[in-house]
């Protein structure tokens, strides 16, 4: 295994076992080993973390968000893997201590991309973002670390501790450049005054939702993604599912009755997958307890398909 702490769980791949009928389920593999990694593969990381969320007042859930995740994904046909390979590392189980959930995310990250791989980490609360970040440190190319953000929240509480609304303070105070965080998608009615404060003295870009201007959203993620892929940056896109309208995901940490929708979304995740700079893709926040008929799951397990065939577009 790449960390200790790491668990599998294969009962959660689904198998079609129908040669004319292949499902990712039937071409995801166990990992255990780095080298065994090529360039361009597609590692699952789960993280199953609702510490923070429980601590930040959000519905309880998202520990098992990544469980149920691969029981969708895994019945989705291999038809967006084309060559590639798919490997599931694990599950950071929601047993370990709290510091363990960053230390195994960095590890298993840095080593995907040191391999060249492509890391799809599946949360847990927004804090499991952090160890996505620290693991983009850790990898050795002279590349600086970029983040964008899509959520409903900042994300900027000024606490150190378990809170899944502090992932974007701690990157900037670890050393993340303002410039290089954008954060899109926000609500008006969700961020305090003075955490958007904080994030304009520190640079941060924000946008935020206005009604009847969704585009402006794609129009801006473009917008951003081109900038730091100018700019020699490795890309963080980090998708907190609260960001979409609650008729499109239920199953969420801090429900919201208006955001982005399913097709918005979509068109987000093959954005990412398109843009070479990118180098992470996580999606957080998910939480089954309270997702109507499955379908919030489902969307998660669309998401991750639109950024795979934008990936085979690059």
């Amino acid at each position: 295994m790449l960390h200790p702490a790491l668990i599998h769980r294969p009962d959660t791949h689904f198998k079609k076992r129908d040669p004319q009928d292949l499902r990712l389920g039937d071409r995801i593999q166990l990992l255990e080993r780095a080298k065994d990694l090529k360039a361009g593969d597609i590692v699952l990381l789960g993280v199953c973390n609702e510490v923070g969320v429980l601590a930040n007042g959000g519905r309880p859930g998202a520990a098992e968000g990544p469980i149920y995740f691969r029981k969708a994904f895994t019945r989705l046909t291999d038809a967006c893997l084309g060559s590639r390979n798919l490997w599931d590392a694990g599950d950071v189980p929601s047993s370990v201590e709290y510091p363990v959930f960053f230390e195994a995310t960095e590890a298993v990250v840095s080593a995907c991309l040191a391999q060249g791989a492509v890391p799809v980490v599946l949360g847990g609360g927004h804090d499991c973002a952090y160890g996505d970040y620290l693991g983009l440190c850790a990898d050795k190319r002279e590349m600086p670390p970029a983040v964008i953000n899509i959520d409903a929240h900042l994300d900027m509480r000024p606490v150190t501790g378990p809170s899944s609304g502090n992932p974007f303070f701690r990157m900037l105070e670890h050393g993340l450049a303002g410039e290089d965080l954008a954060a899109i998608g926000l609500l008006h009615e969700r961020n305090a005054t003075a955490h958007v404060a904080y994030a304009q003295a520190r640079g941060a870009r924000l946008h935020f939702m206005e009604p009847g201007k969704e585009k402006e959203v794609l129009d801006e993620v473009q917008h951003v993604l081109e900038r730091f892929h100018k700019k020699g940056r490795r890309i963080l896109a980090s998708f907190d599912v609260d960001s979409i309208g609650a008729a499109w995901a239920s199953g969420v940490s801090a429900l919201n009755p208006w955001g982005l929708t399913s097709d918005t979304a979509i068109q987000l995740a093959r954005s990412f997958g398109r843009c070479p700079s990118v180098a992470i893709f996580d999606l957080m926040e998910f939480s089954p307890t309270y997702d109507r008929d499955g379908h919030t799951g489902w969307l998660l397990a669309f998401l991750v398909s639109e950024f795979i065939q934008g990936l085979n577009e690059r």
